[in-house]
């Protein structure tokens, strides 16, 4: 998986050196780390049906008209906000774990990752508001703020630091990773837009579409959060 084995809980990664990898390898391994863990395909898979759900009770928008949203839905989008935040946790976790060489059951991470969903919220906050000030300042400032800070998220999950010092620790490993993590970020968002494409061609607010979505969704959060975890590793742990 491109690291040395180790072994020893999460606190312990900072003692494991995490080989420096470009784009491709850093999304090769993420894969590899994947494959290695299905579980988390599944358990992504049914996170994402709660979208699927939620969209039996939205109504499709006619010509110069707005959707209509059932009651019911908006707490449901609620809920799935906060189990995509769990999503990106088990990731940045299971991140940790290959790593070191080390596997544990996925309960194990949802409990885990359950626990820092507070402190997650902390430090979404300050980092959307910078990203959009940013993009109101001509754009590129914007895009390079969101890139400093991302890494602060699998730095509150992995090492369980409060919101300051997460951001802190995010800017940090930020630092010599801007634009590997713009290159991630673009194979993302240009996967992402494949899947919208696809689901599309069956109507995104369909049961089919949703199933596709969901489906297609079930491999590029997890993939995507493990690739962020091991950047994250890569930088805090090699400095």
């Amino acid at each position: 998986m491109g690291t040395e084995p180790r072994s020893g809980p999460v606190e312990q990664t900072d003692r494991v050196h995490v080989r420096t990898l470009g784009v491709v390898d850093t999304l090769r391994w993420s894969w590899e780390a994947l494959t290695d863990r299905l579980e988390l395909v599944g358990f992504v898979f049914l996170v994402a049906l709660i979208t699927v759900v939620a969209n039996l009770g939205v109504s499709p928008a006619t010509a110069g008209e707005t959707p209509e949203f059932a009651s019911w839905v908006w707490p449901l989008y609620l809920v799935y906000f906060l189990a995509v935040t769990v999503v990106w946790s088990v990731a940045y976790t299971s991140a940790a774990d290959a790593v070191a060489n080390r596997k544990r059951p996925l309960r194990d991470h949802v409990v885990a990752a359950a626990k820092r969903v507070p402190a997650l919220v902390a430090v979404a906050i300050p980092t959307w508001i910078l990203f959009v000030v940013g993009l109101l300042l001509f754009v590129l400032p914007g895009i390079y703020v969101l890139h400093r800070l991302v890494l602060a998220f699998p730095a509150c999950v992995i090492d369980r630091k409060g919101p300051l010092a997460s951001l802190k620790a995010g800017w940090r490993a930020g630092g010599g990773n801007v634009l590997k993590l713009v290159g991630v970020s673009l194979v993302y968002f240009a996967l992402i837009g494949v899947s919208n494409y696809v689901a599309g061609i069956f109507g995104p607010l369909t049961v089919v579409g949703g199933l596709i979505s969901a489906g297609l969704s079930a491999v590029l959060l997890p993939l995507f959060g493990l690739a962020l975890g091991h950047l994250y590793l890569e930088s805090s742990r090699n400095q």
